[in-house]
């Protein structure tokens, strides 16, 4: 679980910060979250548009996971927030994970 949430959370970040969504992140995010996601990615993409600086350092420097914490919260339901560093800057991803069937989906994600 610990692995898969940081992946997510990486691939997560990766979409905001304009990249395509990957088939795995479409298989394991819920649509209604994917597409607050595109709405967040839209926004700071037109941001970057007049912040030259701030596109150079989020667009083209990769995520690197620092650190995870995790709590079930029920027996179906489990909290992940991943620090991720791009360039100088910290950030983190939180999110929430809940048992659909056999699958654990993400129907909430957010990074700031």
């Amino acid at each position: 679980m610990a692995t898969r949430s940081c992946r997510m959370a990486c691939l997560i970040a990766d979409m905001i910060r304009g990249r395509p969504v990957s088939a795995s992140l479409q298989r394991s995010v819920i649509d209604s979250c994917l597409k607050r996601l595109e709405t967040v990615s839209y926004l700071l993409d037109n941001h970057m548009r007049t912040h030259d600086d701030l596109k150079a350092q989020l667009r083209y420097l990769p995520a690197v996971p620092l650190s995870m914490h995790g709590v079930f919260v029920s027996e179906t339901k489990l909290d992940m927030a991943v620090h991720l560093r791009i360039g100088q800057s910290n950030y983190w991803v939180n999110l929430i994970l809940r048992l659909a069937g056999s699958r654990w989906l993400c129907v909430y994600a957010d990074m700031g």
